[in-house]
C-alpha cells in the first residue's frame, strides 16, 4: 500500500485515509487503482464491518488531480473522447461500482472541500458524518463536462430530482448547513469533535449484527429496481438469510438473558 492511501484496522472497523493533504487529498490514477484493489479486499473481508472514508488534514478529497491529467486537450475529437472514455472505464466505473457493492456500512467522515470524485465518495457512503467545515460541489458543467462517477444516479435517489438538479447543473458550492438540510449529511459537529463522534458512530455500526447489516443496507439499495410486490419478496429471502445464522441465535439469546450479543458474521453462517 501507499503512503498516499493509509489503511488501519481496529475492532472490527477499517479506516481508509487519502493521505494528500498537500493537495487537498486529490486522486492520482495510481490512487484510484489502489482502491479499486482495496475495494475488492475488502468485499472479501469478513472480519472487517464498517469502513470508515475520511481525508487527510483540512479537507476530504477534491477529486482527480488536475495537474496530472493533460491541460491541453487533443484537438482530435475521436481521440480526445476514446482517451476520456478509456479511463472512464478502466478507472471510474470499477472505483465507483467496488465502492458500491462494499458489504460494510460505509461511514464518510468529512470536512473541508469534497469534490467532483471527492463528492460521490460522500453521496455513495450509507451515513455520513461531517464537520461544519464542509463545501461540497458537483463542478463537471462548469468545465464542460458531464457528472461521471454515478452521481446522476445517486444524486436524484439521495436528495431528489430537483435538488439533484440545482446541485448538478449549476456547480455550486454547498456548505455543511445545507448539506444536512437535503439529505446528504447525517450528523454535523463542529470541526473538533468530528473524529471522536465519527469513532462513536463506527462503534455502534461495528456492534450490529454484520449479516443484517449488509443485508438491509442491499435491500435499501436495491429497492428502487422493484415494485412493492418484489420488495417483499425479497425481505423474505434476506429473512431467510440472517435467520439461518448463528448471529440470529445469538442476538434472541442475548435479549432473552438482557446482555450484550457477540456477533460473528459470516465466518459463523
Amino acid at each position: 500500500m501507499s503512503a498516499e492511501i493509509v489503511l488501519e484496522r481496529q475492532d472490527g472497523v477499517a479506516t481508509l485515509t487519502l493521505n494528500r493533504p498537500q493537495v487537498k487529498n486529490a486522486l492520482t490514477v495510481a490512487m484510484c487503482r489502489e482502491l479499486i484493489e482495496l475495494f475488492a479486499a475488502l468485499q472479501r473481508d469478513n472480519a472487517t464491518r464498517v469502513l470508515i472514508m475520511r481525508g487527510a488534514g483540512t479537507d476530504f478529497c477534491t477529486g482527480a488531480d488536475l495537474k496530472e491529467m493533460s491541460t491541453t486537450p487533443d484537438p482530435v475529437a475521436a481521440t480526445r473522447s476514446a482517451a476520456i472514455m478509456k479511463q472512464v472505464k478502466e478507472l471510474s466505473w470499477p472505483l465507483f461500482r467496488a465502492y458500491h457493492e462494499l458489504p460494510q456500512a460505509v461511514l464518510a467522515s468529512a470536512r473541508g472541500h469534497a469534490v467532483g470524485a471527492g463528492a460521490q465518495f460522500l453521496f455513495a457512503a450509507d451515513l455520513v458524518v461531517a464537520s461544519d467545515t464542509l463545501r461540497i460541489s458537483v463542478p463537471q458543467v462548469k468545465l464542460g463536462h458531464n457528472v461521471d462517477h454515478g452521481e446522476s444516479w445517486y444524486l436524484p435517489r439521495k436528495i431528489g430530482v430537483s435538488r439533484a438538479m440545482q446541485v448538478s447543473l449549476l456547480g455550486d458550492a454547498i456548505d455543511a448547513a445545507d448539506a444536512e438540510k437535503f439529505g446528504i449529511v447525517n450528523w454535523l459537529a463542529p470541526d473538533q469533535a468530528l473524529d471522536a463522534r465519527t469513532a462513536d458512530i463506527a462503534a455502534r455500526l461495528a456492534a450490529v449484527a454484520p449479516i443484517a447489516l449488509g443485508e438491509t443496507k442491499c435491500l435499501m439499495r436495491e429497492s428502487f429496481a422493484r415494485t412493492y410486490a418484489e420488495q417483499f419478496d425479497a425481505e423474505a429471502r434476506s429473512i431467510g438469510v440472517c435467520t439461518s445464522s448463528d448471529d440470529f441465535v445469538e442476538a434472541m439469546s442475548a435479549a432473552v438473558a438482557k446482555r450484550k450479543p457477540n456477533f460473528k458474521g459470516r465466518d459463523a453462517a
